[in-house]
């Protein structure tokens, strides 16, 4: 009869689940219970069921922080430094373009193979500088 007692004592697989049940019920209430202290918590709580209720459109956040005013003063200098930079460009452009034309007319001046085709940039640039032979 000993055994049976045994037997009687230890909890039935329905019992130990129900035991493990409960266990999982006063942890998720113990958490639910300190979540419910956070303020962060609880706006994204009611955002997501302010989204559910909207079905579809975006939750609503916080508007993002807008950049600062520009002064218009300021906004004119950085129109002149940049208007500045643009004419620095375009010059540097015009100066290479000028040393290509002058490295070209002296390979074919030093070629000497026949009449070489002349653009009308290297044309105007020749035409103004002295020959390069004399």
């Amino acid at each position: 009869m000993a055994e049976g007692d045994a037997q009687d004592t230890d909890p039935t697989l329905v019992e130990r689940w129900l035991q493990d049940q409960q266990q999982w019920q006063r942890t998720l209430f113990t958490y639910l219970d300190s979540m419910m202290k956070n303020d962060e918590f609880l706006v994204h709580m009611g955002n997501a069921m302010r989204g559910s209720l909207l079905a579809g459109k975006p939750y609503p956040t916080a508007a993002p922080p807008q950049a600062p005013a520009e002064d218009p003063a300021t906004a004119d200098r950085l129109d002149k430094v940049l208007f500045a930079l643009h004419q620095l460009q375009g010059q540097m452009k015009d100066v290479l373009m000028t040393l290509d034309e002058i490295r070209g007319l002296r390979a074919v001046a030093s070629g000497k193979a026949g009449l070489p085709a002349v653009t009308g940039a290297a044309a105007k640039a020749g035409a103004t500088a002295a020959p390069i032979g004399s």
